[in-house]
């Protein structure tokens, strides 16, 4: 034993190198409804932010997006053209932009070099809420972006107080600010709501009235009722002051305003070619846009009219929960067109969330046309909120399909249309491909009260098929046996909802697992606390039993004292799977950050602490609650990676990990000694070892599923691979304290 898990040090050791590298990530075909999506490995959008940004240097303006929704950063190579859009998803230009922004980003070229600036929430980087700045340049054909300092203690856009002290600009984390030339004279300022809410303030650049011209970012509190309006967030009009330079009041001139608006977004462009900036307003007590129309001027804002249904000329943008709003020219055509988007994080529609409206007028005079309310989504693999990947053979050809669980598609009211997804791989054994076959697998949306579905497979009875459990939203498992038998399509029985009493508080993520090598298939549950359940089969191979209580033995509560949340947090959302790498468990697992964690030491220490090799397994940051499903799944020796996320998309990776984790350390007299034979094998697959004494095969398919075990002493055996599903294989054999791995195909 001890040779066993010297060797698969080493072997951890080559592997793990490659860990501090970002993975590369999968291109994989998906079909949905007969349609080729563009991009579907993009991880899906809730709450987008949309901004133009020329990403590579080549003078045509890209598209940046930022989900609030785990504050991810996507990014998308324009390749339309004129009047068509038409874009690239291309992530690799996501590492050129900060890390950590938060909450809202505006991209804007404050100093007019042709390199976008970022704007952004300074709340994270600061004890409080305000702006920070990344000024951008090119280097080697792409974007790149640098701090931008200011003379105070947390590096803000500041402005000076009445009695001469600085302070922040302040900016709530959940509105949206605008950012533009208010004032006309070259130089972007600020508008964004005051602390207590209702009026709008407007900072003005002075960098070119101190003579700095457009490389300065210096302010001042111009206006502290911008537009002389109030917004009660009572009602979706606001009020209007009767003349320019007048703020209005609810009750006469001289009363006091003292409501509050819990978030607003804003978004200023000249509507109506007059040469001042009008106002379109989103409020998150209201699902439809205020177009706010500026009859001042620019040294002097005065709001006349107001359209709470906007564009009432056309299809109003309707989204439940707080709208926000975007100008930018997506389709090449020069003209700014005009998208909308949810503001309200878990609160509102979660896959219709980009509404694009063409500007079938001019910049001048624009006219704004819808055409959809699911821009980029359409070209994703979006389950609206929450994605729990798991790969299995459903319909025994030996290509692994893809089942994924979601958290839910909105619907009004708060409730949750929660479902199980078959995506059906339609490619071959080396070029995998995946068409959306079910989009209700199983019929477990009838559990309409339950939803986070979370799905697992592994042959818990014994009978030599995988049968499925399924974690939810209050911690309990739905099971249904698959009474198929072993290398016929799945058929499974009714769902039975509480398996085994077993509950282990909120959001159960399973995995089967023989974990402690006994033969029979134990149970690990990951957890919204971000504690990992352990649950030990304790019946027999067709018969098993769990006790439902992790706390008491043989159970492991806390398994490897591992815990997904950040310090300071109370929530880790656990979700684990395990790998077998040659008679070697390793643990690998989502969480709420969004990283992957990696664990290995769990070999003999069950009940011991697992060791943590990487928070950040691969680089790989795609938003908040992340489940990852690993296999080979296009038979090169290497397992890839689907995550899901809180976003409801799929993200993938290629891995460094061999299916067989075949070391260049291995020693070459004991490799020459295993011989197997025929491979591919149709029927009896034959195993001869040169080695004394005892003898142990496994057998896994290429999700890391043990599909066959076998103890034998003479130097040769036979195992039938009659009722295997076709495939690729990996043949675990372990004698005289040392395992091999031998790649097998099925046919």
């Amino acid at each position: 034993m001890k040779r066993v898990v010297w060797t698969a040090g080493l072997l951890w050791a080559v592997a793990l190198s490659s860990f501090s590298q970002a993975y590369q990530p999968l291109n994989i075909p998906f079909r949905v409804n007969g349609r080729d999506l563009a991009f579907p490995l993009a991880g899906g959008l809730n709450n987008p932010q949309f901004n133009a940004v020329d990403l590579n240097n080549d003078q045509i303006l890209d598209l940046y997006v930022f989900d609030r929704t785990g504050n991810v950063q996507l990014t998308f190579i324009n390749e339309g053209t004129s009047g068509e859009a038409s874009y690239r998803y291309a992530p690799q230009y996501v590492q050129y932009f900060p890390a950590g922004l938060n909450d809202w980003v505006l991209l804007r070229d404050f100093n007019q070099d042709g390199a976008m600036d970022i704007f952004t929430q300074a709340q994270g980087r600061a004890p409080f809420q305000g702006i920070i700045v990344f000024y951008g340049y090119y280097e080697n054909g792409h974007i790149a972006f640098e701090r931008l300092t200011f003379d105070n203690e947390y590096s803000l856009i500041n402005f000076t107080l009445f009695n001469g002290t600085e302070t922040q600009v302040y900016v709530s984390n959940v509105d949206y600010p605008a950012i533009d030339d208010l004032d006309c004279d070259g130089d972007l300022d600020i508008l964004t709501f005051n602390p207590a809410g209702g009026y709008i303030e407007m900072y003005a650049n002075q960098s070119v009235e101190n003579g700095y011209g457009l490389d300065s970012l210096i302010f001042e509190l111009e206006e502290d009722c911008w537009g002389g309006i109030f917004e009660s967030s009572i009602e979706q009009v606001v009020g209007l002051a009767n003349s320019p330079g007048d703020c209005f009041n609810l009750i006469g001139e001289s009363a006091s305003v003292t409501m509050r608006h819990p978030g607003s977004t804003l978004l200023t462009f000249d509507s109506d070619d007059d040469g001042d900036k009008d106002l379109v307003l989103g409020d998150i007590t209201f699902s439809t846009l205020n177009h706010l129309v500026n009859g001042g001027t620019c040294q002097q804002s005065w709001i006349v009219d107001q359209d709470a249904q906007y564009p009432s000329d056309n299809v109003t943008a309707n989204i439940p929960i707080f709208p926000v709003a975007f100008y930018l020219d997506l389709d090449n055509d020069g003209k700014k067109d005009l998208l909308a988007s949810p503001n309200a994080i878990n609160l509102s529609e979660n896959y219709n969330v980009s509404w694009f409206y063409k500007n079938t007028g001019t910049t001048e005079a624009p006219v704004f046309e819808y055409r959809q309310q699911d821009l980029l989504v359409e070209d994703m693999a979006d389950l609206g909120s929450g994605a729990y990947p798991a790969f299995v053979d459903y319909n025994a050809d030996g290509l692994l399909d893809l089942v994924v669980g979601n958290t839910g598609f909105w619907k009004p009211g708060g409730q949750r249309d929660a479902r199980l997804f078959l995506y059906e791989n339609v490619g071959t054994a080396n070029s995998p491909a995946y068409e959306l076959a079910n989009a209700n697998w199983l019929n477990i949306s009838i559990f309409n009260d339950n939803y986070s579905f979370a799905p697992a497979f592994g042959d818990l009875d014994g009978d030599g098929d995988q049968d499925v459990v399924v974690g939810e939203i209050f911690g309990q498992l739905f099971f249904a046996e698959n009474t198929a038998g072993p290398g016929n399509p799945m058929s499974f029985g009714p769902w039975q909802y509480g398996y085994m009493g077993i509950n282990i508080g909120q959001l159960s993520v399973p995995f089967i697992i023989d974990l402690n090598r006994d033969g029979l298939q134990d149970l690990i549950v990951g957890e919204r606390t971000g504690n990992i359940n352990y649950f030990q089969n304790t019946g027999t191979s067709t018969n098993p039993q769990f006790n439902p209580n992790p706390d008491v033995a043989p159970n492991i509560f806390a398994l490897g004292n591992i815990n997904t949340s950040i310090p300071g947090s109370i929530t880790g959302y656990s979700a684990p799977i395990v790998l077998d790498q040659q008679g070697v468990h390793v643990l690998v697992a989502g969480t709420e950050a969004g990283q992957i964690e990696f664990y290995n030491g769990i070999e003999g220490n069950i009940n011991g602490t697992f060791n943590l090799v990487t928070e950040t397994m691969g680089e790989i940051r795609v938003g908040r609650r992340t489940r990852p499903a690993m296999a080979d799944i296009d038979n090169d020796g290497f397992l890839e990676m689907i995550v899901g996320n809180e976003r409801g998309g799929l993200s993938g990776f290629q891995t460094p990990l061999r299916m067989d984790s075949t070391s260049p350390t291995r020693e070459e007299g004991f490799l020459s000694a295993v011989d197997v034979f025929p491979n591919p094998v149709e029927g009896w697959l034959s195993i001869q070892v040169e080695a004394d004494g005892p003898k142990q095969l496994r057998l896994f398919n290429a999700a890391g599923q043990e599909v066959a075990q076998q103890e034998w002493t003479a130097p040769n055996t036979v195992l039938d691979t009659r009722t295997l599903p076709a495939g690729l294989y990996i043949l675990s054999i372990t004698a005289e304290g040392q395992t091999i791995g031998k790649k097998v195909i099925v046919r």
